[in-house]
């Protein structure tokens, strides 16, 4: 069995959050939700150690989303792997702190398969995600800025 490790999703939109939970818990993994920075941080320092990935919003009320949370978690945990979401540009101190840390960029709106593929390229590259897995050869992070497309 694979042991893989917690997603973390952080968006204000609760639709949209119930949505990717619920996406995300049907491919086995562990998945906890945050509606606000404030949830964010809370859940994020509790379980620093089992977090694997974070899906990012860019744009949070009061002002604390991916600017403010992304430096913060990769400091704590710099081998964190992060998608940032947004349906709007990134601000570009964004765009430069999350290729700073290796992260990607997933445009809103997504459909669900375009997050399921990013969820099992990210798993096929966590190092206990299967014993017998061969390494990949190189990251499939997406290059920032680039985007995903939705379609």
């Amino acid at each position: 069995m694979s042991s893989f490790r917690t997603v973390l999703v952080v968006d204000d939109e609760d639709q949209l959050l119930r949505l990717m939970k619920r996406l995300i818990e049907r491919t086995g993994r562990p998945v906890l939700a945050a509606g606000n920075a404030a949830e964010a941080r809370a859940l994020f320092h509790k379980h620093v150690g089992e977090i694997g990935l974070v899906l990012l919003d860019v744009t949070m009320p009061g002002g604390d989303g991916a600017e403010k949370l992304l430096p913060e978690f990769s400091a704590a945990r710099p081998d964190l792997r992060v998608v940032v979401t947004s349906g709007d540009a990134m601000p570009a101190s964004l765009e430069e702190e999350l290729e700073r840390v290796g992260g990607s960029f997933l445009r809103k709106p997504f459909v669900p398969k375009t997050l399921l593929g990013l969820l099992v390229e990210e798993a096929s590259e966590e190092p206990d995600a299967s014993k017998d897995a061969e390494a990949p050869e190189e990251t499939g992070a997406l290059p920032v800025p680039t985007a995903v497309d939705p379609s």
